[in-house]
């Protein structure tokens, strides 16, 4: 029997960021995706599970990272059309998994204590859907990486547009807190603009991936 696996957004067309995001240098000169993906292959590699960037075929800056980092992908010819259609096309492509971590390739704070935490309750909690949430103006905001059980597995692969699988996630498992600290909505933040990455001011010194 497969465990679950890791899909990793990687797709989008970074019209707000104006040149591709995922390739913009952080602090030390990385890439921001090397930041993203640092942690979620150290969860992936520490606990035997699967782990697959889904990205675009014209994305050849892309793609040539991940060959050299010798990181498993795989092309989505329609995820032009939105995050639905990645997202579907990933679950699709991993059918045997018995579950669907969804993250995403712009948020290089996330750090390996938050995936942690989020495995150890999915665990738990194998039948439900999970995710990380902090709290802004006293108010609980969902954020990634989400776990999806293998019962949403058929919806997941017929998503469609870019809402993502907003319409799916009714009711979910919030990780609010790891290790008894709140979780700090910088580590959750995604990155869409070049102010972004300026205003990141707690870019973790993430271990380099190879």
């Amino acid at each position: 029997m497969h465990s679950f696996g890791i899909l990793v957004l990687a797709a989008g067309q970074s019209s707000r960021f104006g040149s591709d995001k995922l390739m913009a240098e952080m602090a030390d000169n990385r890439p921001m995706i090397a930041h993203s993906l640092a942690p979620l292959l150290t969860l992936a590699k520490d606990n035997n599970l699967e782990l697959c960037v889904i990205t675009r075929a014209d994305n050849q800056p892309l793609i040539n990272f991940l060959k050299f980092e010798d990181i498993n992908y795989s092309l989505c010819s329609d995820a032009h059309l939105g995050m639905g259609h990645s997202i579907a096309y990933g679950v699709r492509s991993h059918q045997l998994w018995q579950g669907w971590m969804v993250a995403l390739a712009d948020m290089p704070n996330i750090n390996i204590a938050l995936l942690t935490a989020l495995l150890e309750k999915i665990r738990h909690n194998p039948s439900e859907i999970i995710r990380p949430a902090f709290t802004r103006n006293k108010k609980i905001k969902p954020a990634h990486p989400v776990y999806f059980p293998r019962q949403y597995g058929y919806s997941l692969s017929r998503l469609t547009g870019d809402n993502g699988a907003k319409t799916i996630i009714k009711q979910q498992k919030l990780i609010t807190q790891f290790d008894g600290h709140i979780i700090e909505e910088n580590i959750l933040i995604d990155m869409d603009t070049p102010e972004s990455i300026k205003k990141a001011h707690h870019l973790k010194s993430n271990a380099p991936i190879r």
